[in-house]
């Protein structure tokens, strides 16, 4: 990224920009996710010093940020990199709120129960064959005590990406609310929040078998595809996607590539448990491509959309109205 484009961002965050300048600034920040992913990861820079009341030199905090940036391939590794102010903000907000439930008594079926937290990157479970799942913000996962002996079942409400260890004795289930997903070993990641009316499987690698009470067969997926269920209308697809943008969330970042803004908000309700009200059928169905960052407020979500789709809102506690 050329440096000319430092003094907008800045700017635009102090609220300098001339009207020239700012229609500079919306077009670059709308050019690519690539460049909306540095907006949110200069901001969070930025508005962690203000919270701090630090006085810092931010063009010279931006020049050290975006040389370190350019040296860095994950915006952990920038944070750490970056100096005190960027701790501050991994103690800020990056603690997660993983909780973890130990169950001793033997009558008890359920093993151990884990709730996803709100911390900026996935939290990890590992269980006791090595498998790994990453945990979606407000999702329930628990096995029961059983695990490992004659087959792997756990069972999820909400989202998680699984890496599971290979055992062919022994296959791998996931229990979803009336529907299954066997596997031997594989990548994949699954969405299926109670309140949704659509459960969302996509591959990665391996191979995965889908059955279920609302399928009338079931559904072998290959890598790179997706199975949508609309549990309202037992409709079921398969289609290829790219899936880096559906488990970029484990690391924090939701990219949304040419989607509906029902869609989004839809998606981001679940991340911040906020309810989104839209009055507008237009708006819902205006096709919007963002990259949003786990450590931004909601007013700093809204901000952005409001760059690529004129709108205005009202943020009220866990509740957010949007109008034309």
């Amino acid at each position: 990224m050329n440096n000319d484009y430092s003094h907008l961002i800045i700017g635009y965050l102090q609220g300098t920009l001339s009207t020239e300048e700012m229609v500079a600034f919306r077009t670059w920040v709308n050019a690519g996710p690539d460049h909306k992913k540095l907006f949110f990861e200069v901001k969070a820079v930025y508005d962690a010093c203000l919270s701090e009341n630090r006085a810092i030199d931010i063009n010279g905090s931006w020049l050290r940020l975006l040389k370190k940036k350019q040296q860095s391939k994950r915006y952990f590794t920038l944070l750490k990199r970056a100096g005190s102010y960027a701790a501050t903000i991994l103690l800020a907000i990056g603690i997660t709120s993983l909780l973890f439930i130990w169950i001793p008594d033997r009558t008890e079926t359920i093993a151990s129960r884990y709730i996803g937290g709100d911390g900026l990157e996935a939290d990890v479970v590992i269980l006791p064959d090595g498998t790994q799942v990453s945990l979606g913000s407000k999702t329930t996962f628990y096995y029961e005590s059983g695990y490992g002996k004659s087959q792997r079942k756990v069972f999820l409400e909400g989202e998680a990406y699984f890496e599971v260890a290979a055992n062919k004795k022994k296959p791998f289930i996931v229990q979803l609310n009336g529907q299954a997903i066997e596997v031997l070993g594989t990548k994949f990641n699954v969405m299926a929040y109670p309140t949704d009316s659509l459960f969302t499987t996509t591959l990665l690698e391996g191979s995965i078998r889908i059955s279920g009470d609302n399928l009338s067969r079931s559904v072998v997926l290959k890598p790179n595809q997706q199975f949508i269920l609309n549990r309202n209308n037992l409709a079921a697809k398969v289609h290829q996607v790219d899936v880096s943008q559906f488990i970029s969330w484990t690391s924090g970042y939701y990219y949304f590539p040419e989607q509906r803004l029902e869609s989004i908000l839809h998606r981001l309700s679940h991340v911040y448990g906020v309810t989104f009200a839209v009055h507008s059928e237009k708006l819902n169905n205006t096709v919007f491509t963002g990259t949003f960052y786990r450590g931004q407020s909601i007013k700093d979500i809204m901000e952005i959309i409001h760059l690529s789709v004129p709108i205005k809102y009202i943020i009220d506690e866990q509740h957010v109205s949007i109008y034309d």
